[in-house]
């Protein structure tokens, strides 16, 4: 009871602890309970962070701390999709892996 009297613990969370506690806990618990229904865990926490985001209960604002968080996230998914690269089927299909690169461009 001493520890929420300490926090401002009103809607949006304004403390750096609480905040990064909520992330945490969604990191733990969302891929958990959305693997039961068969749910991806990337997706999973894409939905988790909508929910709690401005445009859902708005439990945490889009500050710097939420965007360097997503920032580190977005490099983690593209690393677990370089691992998941089969290099033999890469190599043979190397030219049009180039041109589909090279499209946007």
């Amino acid at each position: 009871m001493i520890l929420l009297s300490i926090y401002d613990t009103t809607l949006p969370l304004t403390q750096p602890v609480l905040k990064f506690l909520v992330i945490l806990i969604i990191i733990l618990f969302a891929p958990i309970l959305l693997n039961k229904i068969k749910i991806p865990h990337i997706l999973g926490l894409i939905i988790a962070g909508a929910i709690i985001g401005p445009n859902g209960i708005n439990l945490l604002l889009r500050d710097s701390s939420i965007i360097l968080s997503g920032t580190a996230g977005l490099l983690y998914i593209m690393f677990l999709a370089g691992l998941e690269i089969d290099l033999a089927e890469f190599k043979k299909n190397s030219l049009k892996s180039l041109l589909l690169a090279c499209s946007p461009f």
